[in-house]
């Protein structure tokens, strides 16, 4: 199942803990988790004894292909056991690095280790970021590499809002309720869906739950993957805890089912200190 997000309208206006450490170590985890991040990842192609290693980096922007990648160890082994978060065995999120373009996909294990992604495309010129999110040997980690789409003509960066708390995709209409969001601190990030100027009925589960929430900070897209607490289907709100590690401008891509239809939305907020 796949979900991809350009350029979405927008307008102006699960108990997660974030920063602790594993058991086995002092250093925090970096990755992504059953229970959401522990810290940023995909800032790095290597993290927590495994390294992404992608067939191909180049595309023709627009063309689909199917596309591989493996998961090796430090001596260069291929990985071939991974276990299960949000009910898949990895996610692959890419996103180009103006923070446009979002997709969100899960990749198919072969028996060798390699995943496959079939009909995988960049959609136009430019350089895009790939996360890819595992738990192996317990571990949760989130693997980032640079992917390159070269074309004719000139990339076209859009401008983005300082803040936006509402936008607009497939008939749905999404809010951000939540007004002040400080750096370092637990907080909740509520969302509602609504339809002709109502909220919808029913939210249905997408990955196991009422929503799925990827942000990614502005400068160098660090990753922060988090899914919602416990929240009443009916209503039309999906609500997530979250902790941002430091000040700055953040965009939040927000997937949720309103009605069974997959709606993939965009915010863009600034944490305050």
């Amino acid at each position: 199942m796949a979900s991809s997000l350009d350029y979405p309208h927008m307008e102006d206006h699960s108990t997660h803990d974030h920063g602790e450490s594993s058991p086995e170590t002092t250093e925090p985890v970096r990755g992504y988790a059953p229970n959401g991040h522990a810290a940023p990842g995909g800032l790095a192609v290597a993290a927590n004894g495994v390294r992404l290693d992608p067939a191909e980096t180049r595309f023709t922007p627009g063309t689909s292909a199917g596309w591989t990648f493996r998961i090796v160890d430090d001596d260069g082994a291929v990985v071939t056991d991974f276990e299960e978060a949000h009910g898949e065995r990895s996610h692959l999120v890419v996103v180009g690095r103006d923070l446009t373009r979002f997709q969100h996909l899960h990749p198919e294990l072969k028996s060798d280790g390699t995943w496959r992604v079939d009909d995988f495309a960049l959609p136009d010129p430019g350089v895009y970021r790939a996360f890819v999110d595992i738990v192996v040997g317990g571990q949760p980690t989130t693997l980032g590499f640079d992917l390159f789409a070269s074309g004719p003509g000139t990339e076209t960066v859009a401008e983005r809002p300082d803040s936006s708390r509402r936008a607009t995709a497939d008939g749905y209409d999404v809010e951000l309720l939540t007004d002040e969001v400080a750096a370092r601190e637990s907080s909740r990030l509520t969302f509602e869906v609504r339809r002709d100027g109502d909220p919808v009925s029913k939210l249905e589960e997408y990955l196991g739950a009422l929503g799925h929430l990827v942000a990614l900070r502005e400068g160098d897209l660090a990753y922060l993957h988090v899914h919602p607490e416990e929240t009443e289907p009916g209503g039309g709100r999906v609500a997530f805890h979250a902790r941002f590690p430091t000040p700055g401008r953040y965009r939040l891509f927000l997937q949720t089912r309103p009605e069974g239809e997959l709606v993939t939305t965009a915010f863009d907020v600034r944490i305050r200190r």
